[in-house]
């Protein structure tokens, strides 16, 4: 099983990094009250931060804006995730404790204001990657498991090449179902994404920070991979 991003996204997308968090044998069961009080503190500190201003003028949120714009995506429609996680938050909306590993990426999504996502590698039967879609794949949204869509032809997914089954549609607009992370979860990738202004650097500094979390809570082993256009894709077979 191998993680790849195609040559595609990064020609057009000068800048964009992925560090992929690879966690196998986690324990993600029952709710932890000091994983609880890091969501609400990051909750609270963005709607300090943000206020009555527009979210979607933080720098972080207005490149993937204009990404979404770029690939003919309405992002006021469809918002990048971390868009639409700040706007919630900032309505005074408190996001729902899922389980924990899901609980640790929303944190680091909002602290640092990039997308982050994650999925059940259980469920994997060939290679995930990060391409442009034909429009024959199939996508079901989450929490509708009895729907089945299809992306539009160009859109930028990230799916299951085994079986055509999407993850993700719309780069990191919305997680599918068959993917997704539950309590029983033990083996997982979770994504965080980086595109300008969001330095290298950085990203792997917000990627440790969720590592050490996801250390800390869920135990497991835990690893850090930093995609780019020289270093496209990771195998799993050994990790």
């Amino acid at each position: 099983m191998k993680i790849n991003i195609c040559d595609g996204v990064f020609d057009r997308f000068q800048g964009y990094h992925r560090a992929v968090v690879l966690v196998r044998g986690a324990n993600n069961r029952g709710e932890e009250p000091s994983l609880l009080s890091k969501l609400r503190e990051a909750e609270s500190a963005v709607r300090q931060e943000v206020g009555s201003s527009d979210h979607r003028d933080i720098p972080a949120i207005a490149s993937w804006v204009e990404v979404f714009r770029s690939l003919g995506i309405n992002p006021n429609k469809y918002p990048p995730s971390v868009a639409n996680l700040i706007k919630r938050t900032v309505k005074g909306t408190d996001l729902p404790f899922v389980n924990k590993l899901v609980c640790i990426f929303n944190v680091i999504s909002l602290r640092h204001k990039v997308p982050c996502g994650g999925d059940d590698l259980s469920v994997v039967t060939g290679d995930l990657k990060l391409d442009f879609a034909t429009g024959d794949e199939s996508y079901v949204p989450l929490g509708k498991a009895d729907v089945v869509e299809h992306p539009e032809p160009g859109e930028v997914i990230y799916f299951d090449d085994g079986n055509g089954d999407v993850f993700c549609r719309g780069w990191c607009w919305k997680n599918g179902d068959r993917s997704k992370i539950t309590e029983e979860t033990e083996d997982v990738a979770i994504n965080v994404e980086g595109m300008p202004p969001v330095s290298v650097e950085d990203l792997s500094l917000m990627a440790e920070e969720l590592a050490q979390m996801v250390r800390d809570h869920c135990g497991g082993e835990v690893s850090i991979h930093l995609l780019g256009p020289d270093s496209p894709s990771i195998s799993l077979e050994n990790l």
